[in-house]
């Protein structure tokens, strides 16, 4: 499952076979919307209709987070009582090689097209 927080500009992937929850600032790449009169706006205006391609993302956990009560309702109410971490992407992690090997997972979900996140264990 993919939670977008729009009022708290966060993103939230459950794993529902690992239980886990990562968390990431808002991913405009499959939710370009800044706030919800604009994602309103673009649903209306047919701009998130699906398309046939496949975007793919590599995310990085970098830190666990206790508080998911912080994080604002929806996410809170997936999250809750769960391990929950912090994602950031893998490009942004200073010193890491795009090839390196790392225990990783995949989450496929569907936005207007198809993601494949891939979350990684450093």
């Amino acid at each position: 499952d993919v939670i977008h927080s729009i009022p708290q500009r966060l993103t939230a992937y459950y794993d529902l076979s690992l239980n886990k929850c990562y968390i990431i600032p808002l991913n405009t790449i499959v939710i370009p919307a800044r706030d919800m009169l604009e994602l309103l706006a673009n649903l209306k205006a047919g701009t998130y209709l699906p398309q046939s391609y496949l975007v793919q993302e590599d995310m990085v956990v970098t830190e666990r987070l206790h508080h998911v009560d912080q994080l604002g309702y929806y996410i809170h109410h997936i999250c809750g009582g769960k391990d929950t971490f912090k994602l950031q992407r893998r490009d942004h992690v200073l010193g890491m090689h795009k090839r390196e090997a790392l225990q990783c997972r995949r989450i496929r979900h569907f936005e207007s097209f198809v993601v494949e996140t891939r979350i990684c264990q450093l």
